[in-house]
């Protein structure tokens, strides 16, 4: 997105710094930068992880507030509303489904001057692009680029009537075949996946994409409605691909936006339709928010930020830089905050599938009640009871503390065996359906529908109670103040910041993006490189320690890996969406796949210079849907088959078998077919013992510089050529003047007879000459000129072509 570099100055009472230290410095901090355009717009690449909260003017300024320490200007947002006017006298708002629109707002103005924009709104819109049409639909443009968050005016006189003689707009899913034009004049059929805002006959608007022609506002427009919703990223992506109308506002939307944003922008958009239209605005404005989400909270502590940028910042250098980002928080021991809330919520009632971030702190489930505890300690934890007992470390109940949770199988209701987010598809045998947490002296605090009338959040003595007999497992989220790894994945309950994020961050929901915020505000550059020593011992894995030693022995003796399709024309398992028609299939053996790459080089081994072909694979083949394995297959083929090809093919496999027996100690007992010896890696593996380190199979024998030779991807052409020379000359005597007389395309000649009649003094010496080209297909013409220079020269020489 392109940002005048004047209208940001307009936000600060301050200079900016210079253009060229302002893109540096969001370079090193914050965006990359694609360039600085003519009139100072900066091109900023904000990418998908900020296009919450940066992809505006306001956003910008507030990361260069925040980088340069520059104070940014009070925007108010003062205006006057006309008294007695209430917009739902005139207006009805109603939504389907909060889950694709979760805000929405309208607010009715009345008596509004359609006219030319004031020359600054004009200029502001002309330097990044955007053509002025007129005052109102001006402003709304200019409050999308400001703000962020896309509002729109309709025309209210063009807006039907219910039947109550109300304006009503409702925000629905559009009705199959349902069609609308939009303001550009494209005409759309819709399906009930998009959604619109209608009015009670017609669709006006395809929601967060673009408006409809037949509620525009035009030079006739005396009363508009102003509209600012938040809408579902999901189904807004979904909409602009499925119409192929991507707009400024669907950007927005796609990237998700905060249902916060909508009064700010409304408030915004209602000061200068009033300031530049003269209009009328209603006292109130009609808001729809169903399920306002809990401000959402990360914990880190000074430990981890030290740890994963490597360096030694103080508690000040930390919190100075969480001020800078307007981050609210505070210094809390995670242990000490869960049971210090736990017991303020005794009496809650229960909610079967309460949501952590909508319902709490006011409704509970068992799950949603520990895991909110949590989360006011800055501890992200799953959200189901299941996941929450794979997720935490195991502990005996002689060990257990306060803090840590009780799991139980009530037999009752839905019992899960498996886990449903986390790891999902776990298997948890004794299977789980609650969760409390311990307070320690033999308390415990839960949800639980079964407490109370209805259900409630209570305090029990565990020994006592006698529904949740049936203890699964202990817990421990929080590890004690002595005994805390925080490289694990539990926190130890060390002092730690809780976050409270601004709502329009919403890349900020776990402590490594918290880590991100303060590395590159303290600036990347100021980390000093340091060597990183050994955090923890690896082990040593079995699989790939002999892999490695089985590749090792098998290129040792020749032999070239390839890799195979994994996917084939038959199989056990099919595939759902195939690359191919003839790739719908896993492989069920490395056989298949070994035999068509023993023919196909099979094909090239002249080129190649080879009399065998020795090739091996190592992959995962899959016999059933539940089952995998590790295979090993070795093929070899002879090229010039005779008599004795088969034999010798066998005799080769046998030797590298009995080699790989010898080596790995074990015997091989596979036995090989049509030159194919396919192994079992798994089960070879699995008997063989564990390593006690990489060196013997990873270490690099040759210094040599291994060099990279580009493959013809043209055929390749064969001549074979017999010479009798005189005993004074050699067959290297020969090969020489060939090498000089073909050329390039000479790319592999191979002496294949040698023959010395007795009693004569000469002999015979037969090359197999390959030529190849890199660029084109050779053709009989090119190669016999190349033969006809050979034997020129053979026969100056006074040699004879047999």
């Amino acid at each position: 997105m392109q940002f005048s570099y004047k209208w940001l100055q307009e936000y600060f009472e301050e200079d900016l710094p210079e253009i060229k230290d302002l893109v540096e410095t969001l370079t090193f901090h914050s965006f990359e930068i694609e360039g600085v355009e003519k009139d100072d717009l900066i091109d900023i690449d904000v990418l998908p992880n900020r296009s919450h909260d940066c992809l505006c003017y306001s956003g910008i300024a507030r990361e260069i507030s925040v980088l340069t320490g520059l104070k940014l200007k009070n925007i108010k947002k003062e205006y006057i509303t006309e008294k007695g006017l209430i917009s739902s006298d005139f207006i009805a708002l109603s939504i389907d489904d909060s889950n694709l629109v979760p805000r929405a707002t309208k607010r009715l103005v009345q008596e509004v001057k359609i006219q030319a924009s004031p020359d600054w709104l004009k200029e502001k819109l002309e330097s990044i692009g955007q053509r002025s049409i007129n005052n109102v639909v001006d402003i709304t443009n200019y409050v999308m680029w400001e703000t962020g968050q896309p509002v729109h005016a309709f025309d209210f006189d063009k807006i039907a009537k219910n039947e109550n003689g109300v304006k009503e707009f409702n925000i629905r899913t559009a009705k199959l075949g349902e069609k609308i034009t939009t303001l550009d004049g494209q005409d759309f059929e819709l399906d009930e996946t998009v959604v619109v805002i209608s009015d009670k006959e017609k669709a006006l608007d395809i929601a967060g994409t673009k408006g409809g022609s037949i509620s525009g506002i035009d030079e006739n427009t005396k009363n508009v409605v102003l509209s600012v919703c938040n809408f579902n990223s999901t189904n807004i992506r979904r909409t602009s691909r499925k119409l192929g109308l991507r707009t400024d506002a669907s950007i927005r939307f796609e990237n998700n936006i905060s249902p916060e944003k909508v009064m700010e922008a409304m408030e915004r958009l209602t000061q200068l339709i009033v300031e530049i239209t003269g209009g009328k605005a209603s006292e109130d404005i009609l808001d729809i928010y169903p399920r306002k989400a809990n401000p959402f909270k990360v914990g880190v502590s000074i430990s981890e930020i030290n740890r994963v940028l490597g360096t030694d910042l103080s508690s000040e250098e930390v919190e100075n830089i969480f001020k800078r980002l307007g981050f609210e928080y505070e210094k809390i021991n995670p242990l000490d905050k869960v049971l210090e809330l736990a017991t303020e919520f005794i009496g809650k009632p229960y909610k079967m599938g309460a949501s952590v971030t909508f319902d709490a702190p006011n409704e509970f489930d068992c799950s949603s009640f520990t895991a909110y505890l949590f989360a006011q300690a800055g501890i992200g934890i799953p959200r189901v009871s299941v996941d929450q007992y794979v997720w935490g470390e195991e502990v005996q109940k002689q060990d257990l503390k306060a803090g840590d949770l009780i799991f139980f199988n009530s037999n009752v209701g839905k019992i899960y065996f498996e886990t449903l987010e986390f790891l999902k598809g776990t298997k948890v045998v004794e299977g789980v359906d609650h969760v409390a947490l311990y307070l320690g002296e033999d308390k415990m605090i839960h949800a639980s529908r079964k407490n109370g009338e209805n259900g409630e959040v209570s305090l029990e003595k565990l020994s006592d109670y006698k529904l949740f007999e049936n203890i699964v497992g202990y817990r421990r989220i929080v590890k004690s103040r002595n005994n805390a790894d925080e490289t694990q994945t539990n926190t130890g309950n060390n002092e730690r910041y809780v976050i409270t994020t601004p709502h329009e961050r919403l890349d900020l929901r776990i402590k490594e993006d918290l880590i991100e915020e303060v590395g590159r505000i303290y600036g990347y550059r100021n980390i000093k490189p340091v060597s990183v020593g050994r955090i923890f011992e690896p082990k040593i894995n079995k699989d790939f320690y002999y892999i490695n030693k089985i590749k090792n022995i098998l290129t040792r003796e020749g032999f070239t890996e390839v890799y195979t399709y994994t996917f084939g024309d038959k199989g056990n398992v099919e595939v759902q969406k195939p690359l191919a028609s003839n790739l719908g299939f896993l492989r069920t053996n490395l056989n298949d796949g070994i035999t068509k790459a023993l023919e196909l080089n099979s094909k090239n081994a002249p080129v190649l210079g080879l009399d065998e072909i020795k090739i091996f694979e190592i992959g995962k083949v899959f016999p059933d849907i539940d089952g995998e394995y590790l295979s090993l297959a070795i093929g070899i083929e002879i090229v010039k088959k005779n008599k004795k090809s088969v034999i010798a093919r066998d005799e080769a496999i046998q030797r590298i078998k009995d080699i790989l027996g010898k080596e790995l100690n074990i015997e091989i007992k596979e036995k090989s077919l049509e030159g194919i010896l396919e192994i079992n890696l798994d089960k070879l593996i699995e008997k063989l013992p564990n390593p006690e380190s990489y060196n013997d199979v990873l270490k690099v024998d040759s210094k040599e510089d291994i060099i990279f030779k580009q493959i013809s991807l043209y055929p390749y052409m064969l001549r074979d050529i017999a010479v009798w020379v005189s005993n004074e000359n050699t067959s290297d005597d020969l090969l020489n003047l060939i090498k000089e007389n073909a050329g390039e395309l000479l790319v592999q000649t191979k002496l294949f007879d040698t023959y010395a009649p007795e009693g004569e003094n000469r002999t015979s010496y037969a090359f197999n000459l390959v030529f190849q080209s890199k660029e084109k297909t050779l053709t009989d013409e090119e190669i016999n000129i190349i033969m006809n220079k050979i034997t020129a020269q053979i026969e100056l020489n006074a040699w004879e072509v047999r």
